[in-house]
């Protein structure tokens, strides 16, 4: 896999659900490293927009849980399964 964090929406779409879930927890991830460091998410969001690849291609009822997830470091079965769920539908939506 390549860099994550330059990942296009297009880059995304073509990953597969193993993927997808690990290109999520690796943002995830990242995310957290710089909220422990002290930055506040306004000034992430200022910097870099984590979910830049994402918000484009996620249906409007998953992408708030993409966000609370992340930030809120949430990786429960049922959450990411919603998410793989939004993901799916983007992928049907873009391949039709």
């Amino acid at each position: 896999m390549k860099n994550y964090l330059k990942f296009s929406t297009n880059d995304v779409l073509k990953l597969t659900d193993d993927d997808f879930t690990a290109y999520f927890k690796l943002i995830q991830r990242d995310l957290q490293k710089k909220l422990d460091s002290g930055k506040n998410i306004d000034e992430l969001l200022d910097e870099e927009d984590p979910f830049e690849a994402l918000e484009p291609i996620l249906p409007e009822e998953i992408y708030p849980i993409v966000v609370l997830a992340m930030i809120n470091n949430i990786q429960t079965e049922n959450v990411m399964l919603a998410i793989l769920e939004g993901f799916h539908k983007a992928k049907k939506k873009q391949f039709k």
